[in-house]
């Protein structure tokens, strides 16, 4: 199985951000491509405030991954956000596409070095998994990498590898 890796820049424009993805999930598909995975906050980048921004997954931005998922035949894992109580928002990974539809919403919120995702995102309290071609997958957002329990849980679940979206900004020790 090919898997695709977008790692791109997004801005806070939605629908240019979709253009983003329907563009490099076209590239995936032509280089033969089973799956692509696309960064968390794929919606609208970090910075942007958010809240305004989230959509439910039967929303139209959701909508518009689905079309990409189906025109190029790839199963599209990509972030977005979908709304939270008290105005926040979840950071959920949408995988969606050939008889894939799951949300996986981030559990473990970047909380370190001065910033505070939790005072704007709501954590996510289960995993999930997806069945692509027979393969079992597991869905992981960024910071979830520093927790193994979660990847224990997918191997649990029959998962032979997890899919992990990642937005990695500037920070402290990542040039070097």
């Amino acid at each position: 199985m090919r898997i695709a890796l977008s790692q791109l820049t997004t801005g806070p424009d939605p629908d240019k951000n979709l253009r983003l993805i329907e563009e490099w999930a076209r590239r995936a598909a032509d280089a033969e491509a089973r799956i692509v995975v696309f960064p968390e906050a794929a919606m609208a980048c970090f910075g942007t405030p958010l809240a305004p921004l989230a959509e439910p997954l039967a929303g139209p931005w959701a909508d518009g991954v689905r079309q990409i998922a189906r025109a190029t035949r790839l199963v599209v894992v990509a972030g977005m956000f979908t709304p939270a109580p008290g105005g926040r928002v979840t950071n959920t990974l949408l995988a969606t596409g050939d008889g894939v539809e799951a949300a996986y919403d981030k559990i473990h919120l970047y909380d370190a070095f001065g910033y505070r995702e939790s005072d704007t995102v709501a954590a996510g309290s289960g995993t999930t998994v997806i069945d692509v071609d027979g393969v079992r997958l597991g869905l992981a957002t960024c910071y979830d990498i520093r927790f193994p329990e979660l990847f224990r849980a997918h191997a649990d679940a029959g998962a032979v590898a997890t899919l992990l979206a990642a937005s990695w900004g500037a920070g402290p020790g990542k040039l070097d």
